[in-house]
């Protein structure tokens, strides 16, 4: 299909910079900083230090997605390549830059150095979110290249996580290990000035002194190593947990455009494999859903709109049950067509017949009436058919005198001037009749049967240019503002008695 929309995924916009993470920040150290002056126990410095370092990385973690999100994912991919190895030094020396500025003057004014610690969480976790989102990166800029499918890509970030985990743990275990063995070869690293550390010196010499103690400073050291993966392993899920949402995004808006009946839409077919296959699925069904529509428009201009909804009604079946039924019936036949014909050329008959049926169809139309069938320059309109129409002799007859109006309408605006001028004559009728499927099992066509239909068509020879002429069961059933005439009684071939027609248009 042409002028089709497509739909691309887009990156997901981060979250909003949660300004309490500054006024946290701002409290906390103001407070450490009066603690450490005053000289309060350590246990309250330090859990303002944790209180600090708790909105340092909160402030880190809500501004470091978004600018990863735009810096990286909307540069093309050379770029991103070199951005990939780039990123995490700079974050580094330019977090640890902004914390010494922000940390280190109320660190100095203080005893202990908390504020600053605190304000290194920023560093810290600035760059290991940065490790995390390279990690992702490369893999999109790389691996998959080479790895189509979307399971094997998390699969390989996940342990490319793990083994950054694994190395933080095991190289804060293997200083710790170095560490305790410069302790024991020179005891007079000891002699360090604890102060109000956590820790006294006794406390430090009967920790290194067992083995105990020293597997539990191991321990103790590699989970301190294991904290700083952390925000990598938080930047590269998010970004991960992004990635898969870019591509469902567009799958979310196709089907909602679906929902409401817009189907010229696509959507993009690219990134792992299994959304390229979801998205060409999407757009099959599309184009299938858009090739039905197109197929009901056509099916609908050679059946009538009210067979057409009743098939709609029954989930596509076309099974009409066959019912007698009492309804009206009328024919209308243009008068001396085929003599007119015989002077034309085969054009001019199909484009004279195709503006008196562009004319009067929207008038049966407008009555509710089933258009039947075309049988060459004349109509066959049903009411009551496949529709219920309590009133289809009143429908009937008001149609037929609007469709002789529109003939004279069309004859004054000279819409036919090939022959000159159109007369129609109409004749119905309102009796018992049999509705239902004719044909076979391939090849339906729901139509009227019965005396009654005989007798409208009997009755349209009778009827003159112009007129409407019914039968004795159809005058009846009419309302006192659609009066009759009554004529002489004629037979008609098929009936053994005579009929009276019955002149309704004109009225005088």
């Amino acid at each position: 299909m042409e002028n089709n929309r497509l739909l691309v995924p887009s990156p997901v916009s981060g979250t909003a910079f949660p300004r309490w993470t500054v006024v946290v920040l701002v409290v906390a150290a103001a407070l450490n900083m009066a603690l450490d002056l005053l000289g309060i126990t350590p246990g309250i410095a330090w859990a303002t230090l944790v209180l600090t370092a708790c909105a340092a990385g909160g402030a880190a973690a809500s501004w470091v997605e978004p600018a990863f999100q735009r810096r990286i994912y909307t540069q093309p991919t050379a770029t991103r390549l070199v951005l990939v190895f780039a990123l995490p030094p700079v974050a580094l020396v330019g977090g640890t830059i902004a914390s010494l500025i922000v940390g280190l003057p109320p660190a100095l004014l203080g005893d202990q150095a908390t504020t600053f610690l605190a304000a290194m969480t920023f560093s810290v976790w600035l760059w290991s979110a940065a490790i995390g989102t390279s990690i992702v990166a490369f893999l999109d800029v790389a691996v998959s290249r080479l790895v189509g499918s979307l399971r094997p890509r998390l699969m390989i970030a996940i342990f490319a996580l793990m083994g950054w985990v694994g190395a933080g743990g095991l190289g804060c275990a293997w200083v710790a290990w170095k560490t305790m063995h410069q302790f024991r070869a020179n005891a007079a690293i000891l002699d360090l000035n604890f102060g109000a550390g956590p820790l006294s010196r006794d406390q430090v010499v009967a920790l290194f002194a067992t083995e105990e103690g020293q597997l539990a400073a191991i321990v103790a050291f590699a989970l301190i190593g294991i904290l700083p993966a952390f925000p990598a392993i938080f930047s590269a899920a998010a970004k991960l947990a992004d990635a898969v949402l870019e591509r469902v995004h567009p799958l979310t808006e196709g089907f909602r455009a679906i929902t409401s009946g817009e189907l010229d839409v696509r959507v993009a077919e690219e990134g792992p494999s299994e959304f390229i296959e979801l998205a060409q699925n999407f757009n099959q069904m599309a184009e299938t859903l858009a090739l039905a529509r197109r197929m009901e428009r056509s099916f609908g201009q050679y059946v009538s709109e009210q067979l057409l909804d009743r098939i709609r009604e029954q989930h596509g079946a076309a099974e009409v049950p066959t019912a007698l039924k009492t309804a009206t019936v009328f024919f209308a036949d243009i008068r001396g067509f085929t003599s007119m014909s015989e002077k034309l050329e085969p054009d001019q008959v199909l484009g004279v017949l195709n503006r008196y049926f562009e004319g009067i169809v929207p008038v049966i139309d407008a009555h509710g009436g089933y258009l039947d069938k075309f049988i060459g320059d004349a109509v066959v309109v049903v009411f009551n058919g496949p529709v219920d129409q309590p009133d289809h002799a009143e429908l009937g007859a008001r149609c037929a005198i609007d469709l002789q109006r529109k003939v004279d309408e069309m004859n004054a605006a000279d819409a036919f001037p090939e022959v000159g001028t159109l007369e129609v004559g109409v004749g119905m009728s309102t009796g018992p009749l049999v509705t239902g499927n004719l044909g076979s099992a391939d090849h339906l066509e729901y139509t009227v049967i019965g005396d009654t239909v005989n007798l409208a068509a009997r009755l349209q020879g009778e009827a003159a240019a112009g007129e409407v002429v019914v039968d004795s069961g159809a005058a009846e059933a009419l309302p006192a503002d659609l009066p009759t005439h009554a004529r002489d009684p004629i037979h008609v071939k098929g009936k053994a008695a005579a009929v009276t027609p019955h002149l309704l248009w004109p009225t005088s």
